[in-house]
């Protein structure tokens, strides 16, 4: 029997037509069914999958296959037992060749959501992001493990804590360091400030060289000017800040004008106030 089609069974590739014909095929050759079997029973001990069946791994398993022929089934047990250890190691071989060039793939995602609109994304360990109108997210693990973001916009993160690969939002003039976290950032480029807001956990800000500039603590707003580097911390209900994950607008003692440009940002409009103290009523 052909080994291709063994190698399509066993890695899921084989169509229902080709699926059904194989093992109409065995049904009828108890000599198969026990090539079938013993194939099978060596494939999922060697643990590779149709992800890490690779060209060595495929090489390995026809010229097992051929031993398995040229024995005739007159192989006494320790024949067969040599020839599926060489087929074990020769697999091993491959998938720990394949195992250690690919074991830390590199993410690298981009995200963003359209004017008016919130867009909720999941990342592979569980973790949610939520992010605001008009808000670009790239994600990107560096050489450390690292998760690493840049962020365009407003954006609430919902973390799983993972000592193992820590997760950092690089602002550019800072970075946020997330220590099992759920924070809110709004960090627009053509913004003059950057926002960043502590629910739950413990996020440390740091310069870029990686010190520590300040640990924030649950219910602390950091605001920083970009024009004069300045950081103000203040005490503020969290759920006020993230409350636009759920559609709401709250606005407590703000200038009109202020209120119009979020506004405008959501639903991507232009307001113009002519009254200048209209524009500063709270």
């Amino acid at each position: 029997m052909d080994t291709e089609i063994f190698e399509k069974i066993f890695t899921n590739r084989a169509s229902e037509k080709e699926k059904e014909e194989f093992f109409h095929l065995l049904e009828n050759d108890p000599e198969k069914q026990m090539d079938y079997y013993r194939l099978k029973n060596l494939y999922v001990v060697s643990s590779i999958d149709a992800h890490k069946y690779t060209a060595e791994s495929r090489t390995s398993f026809k010229n097992f296959w051929n031993l398995v022929q040229q024995s005739k089934r007159k192989t006494v047990l320790n024949g067969w037992m040599r020839y599926a250890a060489i087929f074990i190691l020769a697999l091993s071989i491959g998938f720990m060749a394949n195992y250690l060039l690919n074991s830390n793939p590199k993410y690298h995602t981009e995200y963003s959501s359209q004017k008016g609109s919130v867009s909720r994304i999941k990342l592979p360990d569980g973790s949610d992001i939520w992010l605001s109108s008009g808000t670009n997210l790239i994600i990107d693990q560096n050489e450390k493990g690292e998760m690493v973001a840049k962020l365009d916009g407003e954006a609430y993160f919902n973390l799983i804590p993972d000592t193992s690969r820590r997760f950092r939002v690089d602002l550019g003039s800072f970075q946020v360091k997330d220590i099992g976290t759920s924070f809110n950032i709004r960090a627009y480029q053509s913004e003059p400030t950057i926002v960043t807001t502590l629910v739950e956990g413990r996020i440390e800000l740091l310069k870029n060289s990686g010190e520590v500039l300040l640990s924030v603590m649950p219910g602390e707003l950091v605001k920083y000017n970009k024009q004069n580097n300045q950081m103000l911390v203040n005490q503020q209900d969290p759920s006020v800040v993230i409350a636009w994950k759920d559609g709401k607008f709250v606005f407590i003692d703000q200038p009109l004008a202020e209120i119009c440009k979020e506004l405008e940002n959501w639903y991507d409009i232009e307001i113009q106030i002519e009254d200048q103290k209209l524009a500063e009523t709270r």
